[in-house]
């Protein structure tokens, strides 16, 4: 058996059964969505929205800040607006696809949310699945104890799977701990945060650090930053891996 880590899949799905074996378990950490690919502008929200569009809302939102962010998600994602069952449409047809490559898979799979997923879609895809579960809290797996938190800390677009930092830190402290922490986002630490093709840092969280220097498990895995400054590193007694960018990359990390 092999326990085998993937994420930000962005809807690679078809050749995913191929990297697993009868017995192996996966876990997928986030990002399984594709809704925008900012290196090409394809996605479910371009495709949606218009692409020319949905740039020009982008550009309004790095003139004028958070507010503008949360007014284009509001336009965006809205039940009340006019592109929000057209999206959900297209996520649902994403989401069945991946739920069809975990069950030919034939493996136990552990699946969280990242901030670019739709967490309800998500659930209602993997319902019914044998061999796979949306994961929350404490597993033993192997006689190792895994710990799952999903989702994501705020962005400015406060995206449905996300939360305010005490929310996400209220998430760590009910867990308790673990050997092993899977979560979707980094600690907020610079190596770990900052994109070198973006040229920028995204998300991580501070509450996330603190519990590594406070609980102190043996591995943290993560995806959420496709280029990372460094794809691993040690914080206090902690080995903090980025598992890799499945989509651009078909990067499947084992464990250990």
């Amino acid at each position: 058996m092999a326990i085998k880590l993937v994420s930000d899949l962005h809807g690679r799905f078809a050749d995913l059964p191929a990297a697993l074996k009868e017995g192996d378990v996966l876990i997928v950490l986030g990002d399984i969505l594709d809704l925008i690919d900012w290196a090409d502008w394809s996605g479910i929200l371009p495709e949606v929205v218009g692409r020319e569009r949905l740039m020009e809302g982008l550009s309004r939102v790095i003139r004028e800040g958070p507010q503008a962010a949360v007014r284009l998600r509001e336009a965006i994602l809205s039940p009340q607006g006019e592109y929000y069952h057209r999206i959900r449409i297209r996520a649902r047809e994403q989401y069945a696809r991946f739920a069809d490559a975990l069950r030919r898979a034939e493996c136990r799979a552990y699946v969280i949310y990242g901030n670019g997923d739709l967490p309800d879609l998500l659930a209602e895809a993997l319902d019914g699945l044998e061999n796979a579960v949306l994961a929350r809290g404490r597993e033993d797996i192997d006689g190792v104890r895994f710990g799952f938190v999903p989702g994501a800390v705020h962005s400015p677009f406060r995206m449905p799977s996300e939360m305010g930092e005490e929310d996400y830190g209220r998430c760590l402290e009910d867990l308790g701990g673990v050997d092993v922490l899977c979560t979707h986002i980094p600690p907020r630490v610079e190596e770990a945060v900052f994109d070198v093709v973006a040229g920028r840092p995204v998300e991580g969280s501070v509450s996330l650090l603190r519990y590594l220097e406070e609980r102190r498990p043996s591995y943290l895995y993560h995806g959420h930053v496709h280029q990372p400054a460094r794809k691993e590193l040690l914080i206090g007694e902690t080995r903090v891996i980025n598992v890799g960018y499945y989509k651009r990359e078909g990067s499947v990390h084992r464990h250990p």
